[in-house]
């Protein structure tokens, strides 16, 4: 019974050195495949956060827009008429509160019916610079966003 479960089993001494080296190369390659995994998981998580802070920057400013168009016109910027590039001038880097590494512009398109303005597309563009992993990237990624305001006169 012993001859055969050593014919089974195999001796009992042990490992062989091929064997050791080929299960530390195996070991070694699953765990540069997990750390380059990492890094990659990461930059995207980093893209993800960008890319949402650079939505919501675009959202803030077409409230502000909506806030003016629905304001009293006898106050400065506000109402529909004032809905212009003047009152919303492009903002650069460093310019915006909490987000200094985005910057943004705003387009405005008058579309006239019958000789009056009687809807204004308004266009959100917020720019940033993606964070990658050899560090900061020196050409910029933008998110835009638009919408049409109508005239309620």
């Amino acid at each position: 019974m012993n001859r055969l479960v050593q014919r089974i089993f195999g001796s009992e001494a042990g490992f062989t050195v091929a064997e050791l080296v080929a299960a530390v190369f195996v070991i070694s390659l699953g765990l540069v495949a997990v750390g380059a995994g990492f890094a990659t998981a990461i930059q995207g998580v980093e893209t993800g956060r960008q890319q949402t802070t650079a939505t919501f920057l675009a959202e803030q400013r077409l409230e502000q827009v909506h806030a003016i168009a629905l304001g009293n016109p006898l106050g400065a910027c506000m109402g529909f008429a004032n809905i212009t590039a003047a009152c919303f001038p492009a903002q650069a880097y460093g310019v915006i509160t909490n987000a200094p590494d985005y910057r943004s512009t705003v387009t405005i398109t008058d579309y006239v019916v019958n000789g009056n303005v009687a809807r204004k597309r308004v266009d959100v563009e917020v720019f940033y610079r993606p964070i990658m992993t050899l560090g900061v990237l020196t050409t910029e990624r933008s998110v835009r966003l638009s919408t049409l305001v109508a005239n309620h006169t």
